[in-house]
Protein backbone atom coordinates (compact mmCIF):
# COMPACT_ATOMS: atom_id res chain seq x y z
CA UNK A 1 0.00 0.00 0.00
CA UNK A 2 3.05 2.25 0.72
CA UNK A 3 4.63 2.13 -2.37
CA UNK A 4 1.38 2.01 -4.31
CA UNK A 5 1.23 5.70 -2.59
CA UNK A 6 4.87 6.79 -2.76
CA UNK A 7 4.50 6.03 -6.81
CA UNK A 8 1.06 7.95 -7.31
CA UNK A 9 2.76 10.97 -5.19
CA UNK A 10 5.86 10.60 -7.82
CA UNK A 11 3.32 10.53 -10.80
CA UNK A 12 1.59 13.21 -10.13
CA UNK A 13 4.54 15.33 -8.88
CA UNK A 14 5.55 14.46 -12.81
CA UNK A 15 2.46 15.46 -14.25
CA UNK A 16 2.18 18.72 -12.08
CA UNK A 17 5.81 19.88 -13.04
CA UNK A 18 4.69 18.80 -16.26
CA UNK A 19 1.39 21.14 -16.24
CA UNK A 20 3.71 24.06 -14.94
CA UNK A 21 5.99 23.55 -17.98
CA UNK A 22 2.83 23.62 -20.39
CA UNK A 23 1.86 26.80 -18.70
CA UNK A 24 4.68 28.82 -18.86
CA UNK A 25 5.16 27.70 -22.38
CA UNK A 26 1.58 29.08 -23.43
CA UNK A 27 2.55 32.17 -21.38
CA UNK A 28 5.32 32.91 -23.29
CA UNK A 29 4.11 32.32 -26.91
CA UNK A 30 1.26 34.64 -25.77
CA UNK A 31 0.97 37.30 -29.15
CA UNK A 32 2.38 40.63 -27.85
CA UNK A 33 0.02 43.67 -27.65
CA UNK A 34 0.27 46.22 -30.50
CA UNK A 35 -1.56 49.97 -29.96
CA UNK A 36 -2.05 50.93 -33.46
CA UNK A 37 -3.07 54.82 -33.94
CA UNK A 38 -4.21 56.24 -37.05
CA UNK A 39 -6.32 59.04 -38.13
CA UNK A 40 -6.21 62.52 -39.53
CA UNK A 41 -6.35 63.92 -43.31
CA UNK A 42 -4.47 63.07 -46.42
CA UNK A 43 -5.03 59.24 -46.14
CA UNK A 44 -7.05 56.19 -45.29
CA UNK A 45 -5.83 55.16 -42.50
CA UNK A 46 -8.54 52.96 -41.35
CA UNK A 47 -7.81 50.86 -44.94
CA UNK A 48 -4.50 50.63 -45.46
CA UNK A 49 -2.75 50.80 -41.31
CA UNK A 50 -6.07 49.25 -39.44
CA UNK A 51 -6.80 46.76 -41.95
CA UNK A 52 -4.02 45.81 -44.39
CA UNK A 53 -0.73 46.74 -42.15
CA UNK A 54 -2.99 45.03 -39.07
CA UNK A 55 -3.13 41.96 -41.54
CA UNK A 56 0.41 41.79 -42.40
CA UNK A 57 1.53 42.08 -38.79
CA UNK A 58 -1.03 39.18 -37.19
CA UNK A 59 -0.13 37.06 -39.92
CA UNK A 60 3.03 35.92 -38.14
CA UNK A 61 1.08 34.92 -35.08
CA UNK A 62 3.10 36.66 -32.71
CA UNK A 63 1.11 39.77 -32.12
CA UNK A 64 -2.79 41.05 -31.24
CA UNK A 65 -2.78 44.40 -32.91
CA UNK A 66 -5.18 46.86 -31.33
CA UNK A 67 -6.33 49.86 -34.00
CA UNK A 68 -7.63 53.17 -32.84
CA UNK A 69 -8.00 56.56 -34.21
CA UNK A 70 -9.44 57.91 -31.17
CA UNK A 71 -6.25 59.50 -29.69
CA UNK A 72 -8.15 60.25 -26.01
CA UNK A 73 -7.86 56.90 -25.65
CA UNK A 74 -4.23 56.29 -25.98
CA UNK A 75 -3.29 56.42 -22.41
CA UNK A 76 -5.55 53.80 -21.50
CA UNK A 77 -4.60 51.77 -24.08
CA UNK A 78 -1.04 51.85 -23.34
CA UNK A 79 -1.19 50.32 -19.81
CA UNK A 80 -1.43 47.14 -21.51
CA UNK A 81 0.44 47.71 -24.66
CA UNK A 82 3.77 45.93 -25.46
CA UNK A 83 4.69 48.08 -28.86
CA UNK A 84 3.42 51.40 -29.99
CA UNK A 85 2.97 51.99 -33.83
CA UNK A 86 1.78 55.75 -35.26
CA UNK A 87 0.90 56.33 -37.93
CA UNK A 88 -1.33 59.44 -37.74
CA UNK A 89 -1.59 63.34 -38.01
CA UNK A 90 -4.13 63.94 -36.09
CA UNK A 91 -3.73 65.95 -33.01
CA UNK A 92 -2.88 64.42 -29.65
CA UNK A 93 -3.78 66.30 -26.31
CA UNK A 94 -0.89 66.70 -23.56
CA UNK A 95 -2.29 63.86 -22.16
CA UNK A 96 -1.47 61.62 -24.53
CA UNK A 97 1.65 63.09 -25.22
CA UNK A 98 2.62 62.55 -21.80
CA UNK A 99 1.40 58.70 -22.09
CA UNK A 100 3.71 58.28 -24.96
CA UNK A 101 6.57 59.77 -23.38
CA UNK A 102 6.61 58.04 -20.32
CA UNK A 103 5.63 54.53 -22.69
CA UNK A 104 9.02 54.91 -25.04
CA UNK A 105 11.07 55.99 -21.87
CA UNK A 106 10.32 52.81 -19.85
CA UNK A 107 12.24 50.97 -23.31
CA UNK A 108 8.65 50.16 -24.87
CA UNK A 109 9.27 49.72 -28.67
CA UNK A 110 7.84 52.51 -31.03
CA UNK A 111 7.26 52.28 -35.20
CA UNK A 112 6.12 55.26 -36.70
CA UNK A 113 4.55 55.06 -40.23
CA UNK A 114 4.70 57.25 -43.30
CA UNK A 115 2.66 60.38 -41.81
CA UNK A 116 3.76 60.08 -37.62
CA UNK A 117 7.23 61.52 -38.95
CA UNK A 118 6.11 64.21 -39.93
CA UNK A 119 6.08 67.42 -38.21
CA UNK A 120 2.66 67.24 -37.24
CA UNK A 121 2.68 69.07 -34.13
CA UNK A 122 4.24 72.23 -33.31
CA UNK A 123 3.15 71.86 -29.26
CA UNK A 124 5.37 68.78 -28.98
CA UNK A 125 8.92 69.72 -30.52
CA UNK A 126 10.33 67.03 -28.31
CA UNK A 127 8.32 63.98 -29.94
CA UNK A 128 10.99 64.94 -33.48
CA UNK A 129 13.62 65.69 -31.74
CA UNK A 130 13.56 62.63 -29.43
CA UNK A 131 11.38 59.69 -31.25
CA UNK A 132 11.26 61.14 -34.63
CA UNK A 133 14.91 62.44 -35.83
CA UNK A 134 14.24 64.73 -37.35
CA UNK A 135 10.82 64.99 -39.73
CA UNK A 136 9.24 65.59 -42.81
CA UNK A 137 7.93 68.86 -44.00
CA UNK A 138 7.38 68.12 -47.61
CA UNK A 139 6.94 65.31 -49.71
CA UNK A 140 7.51 64.91 -53.65
CA UNK A 141 4.19 63.75 -55.96
CA UNK A 142 2.86 60.31 -55.88
CA UNK A 143 5.01 58.39 -58.46
CA UNK A 144 7.09 55.80 -58.80
CA UNK A 145 10.74 55.94 -57.91
CA UNK A 146 13.47 53.51 -56.78
CA UNK A 147 14.41 52.57 -52.72
CA UNK A 148 18.14 51.35 -52.11
CA UNK A 149 18.49 49.15 -49.03
CA UNK A 150 22.00 50.77 -47.77
CA UNK A 151 22.32 48.73 -44.68
CA UNK A 152 21.30 44.57 -45.61
CA UNK A 153 23.04 43.75 -42.14
CA UNK A 154 20.32 45.10 -40.00
CA UNK A 155 17.82 43.24 -39.11
CA UNK A 156 15.11 45.34 -39.96
CA UNK A 157 16.36 45.02 -44.27
CA UNK A 158 16.94 41.02 -43.73
CA UNK A 159 14.87 39.47 -46.81
CA UNK A 160 14.48 42.80 -48.80
CA UNK A 161 15.71 43.19 -52.24
CA UNK A 162 18.49 45.53 -52.18
CA UNK A 163 16.69 47.64 -54.97
CA UNK A 164 12.37 47.51 -55.34
CA UNK A 165 10.26 50.43 -56.49
CA UNK A 166 6.40 51.12 -56.38
CA UNK A 167 4.46 54.44 -56.22
CA UNK A 168 4.52 56.38 -53.19
CA UNK A 169 5.20 59.83 -51.78
CA UNK A 170 8.88 60.23 -51.31
CA UNK A 171 9.19 62.27 -47.78
CA UNK A 172 11.92 64.74 -48.41
CA UNK A 173 13.04 63.69 -44.82
CA UNK A 174 15.76 65.61 -43.43
CA UNK A 175 17.70 64.26 -40.09
CA UNK A 176 17.72 67.37 -37.38
CA UNK A 177 21.17 68.03 -35.77
CA UNK A 178 19.86 68.74 -32.85
CA UNK A 179 17.99 65.81 -32.51
CA UNK A 180 18.84 62.07 -31.06
CA UNK A 181 20.96 60.69 -34.49
CA UNK A 182 19.19 57.96 -36.39
CA UNK A 183 21.12 54.99 -38.92
CA UNK A 184 19.68 54.93 -42.18
CA UNK A 185 18.42 51.20 -43.69
CA UNK A 186 16.77 52.45 -46.33
CA UNK A 187 16.95 55.67 -48.73
CA UNK A 188 14.84 56.28 -51.29
CA UNK A 189 15.62 58.42 -55.09
CA UNK A 190 13.70 61.80 -56.21
CA UNK A 191 12.94 61.12 -59.85
CA UNK A 192 13.14 65.40 -60.13
CA UNK A 193 16.08 65.74 -58.66
CA UNK A 194 17.86 62.86 -58.33
CA UNK A 195 18.11 63.24 -53.96
CA UNK A 196 18.01 61.16 -51.72
CA UNK A 197 16.10 60.46 -48.52
CA UNK A 198 15.83 58.14 -45.70
CA UNK A 199 12.49 55.81 -46.23
CA UNK A 200 13.59 53.56 -43.23
CA UNK A 201 15.51 54.17 -40.74
CA UNK A 202 16.44 53.65 -36.79
CA UNK A 203 16.74 56.72 -33.80
CA UNK A 204 19.32 56.47 -31.66
CA UNK A 205 17.60 56.31 -28.33
CA UNK A 206 19.17 55.42 -25.11
CA UNK A 207 16.31 52.68 -23.98
CA UNK A 208 13.71 52.24 -26.63
CA UNK A 209 14.13 50.61 -29.50
CA UNK A 210 12.70 53.25 -32.73
CA UNK A 211 11.95 52.74 -36.57
CA UNK A 212 10.55 55.15 -38.79
CA UNK A 213 9.28 54.25 -42.27
CA UNK A 214 8.26 57.27 -44.13
CA UNK A 215 6.78 54.82 -47.30
CA UNK A 216 3.37 53.88 -46.65
CA UNK A 217 0.48 56.12 -48.89
CA UNK A 218 -1.41 53.12 -50.31
CA UNK A 219 -1.94 50.03 -51.46
CA UNK A 220 0.97 50.35 -54.11
CA UNK A 221 3.13 50.31 -50.80
CA UNK A 222 1.03 47.89 -47.88
CA UNK A 223 0.56 45.53 -50.42
CA UNK A 224 3.80 45.47 -51.70
CA UNK A 225 6.35 42.49 -50.57
CA UNK A 226 9.00 44.87 -49.48
CA UNK A 227 6.93 47.12 -47.60
CA UNK A 228 5.10 44.10 -45.84
CA UNK A 229 8.80 42.54 -45.04
CA UNK A 230 10.14 45.68 -44.04
CA UNK A 231 6.57 46.04 -41.37
CA UNK A 232 7.24 43.09 -39.98
CA UNK A 233 10.88 42.92 -39.16
CA UNK A 234 10.64 46.55 -38.01
CA UNK A 235 7.68 45.42 -35.85
CA UNK A 236 10.13 42.65 -34.48
CA UNK A 237 12.74 43.97 -34.22
CA UNK A 238 11.64 47.11 -31.97
CA UNK A 239 9.84 44.43 -29.51
CA UNK A 240 13.54 42.64 -29.10
CA UNK A 241 15.53 43.30 -26.09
Amino acid sequence: MYIKMKHTMKLFAVLTLMAMAVGTALAQTKPLRILMVGGGGSHDFSRWYGEEDAKTIESTGAYQVTYTEQVDAIPAYLKSTDILILANNQPIDATGQTAITKFVEKGKGLLLLHAAVWYNWEDWPAYNLNYVGGGSKSHEKFQEFKNYVVNPAHPVTQGVAQKFEFQDELYRHVPDPAARGIEVLVIGQSKETDAVYPVVYTVKHPKAKIVGITLGHDEHSHQHEAYKTLLINAVNWVSSK
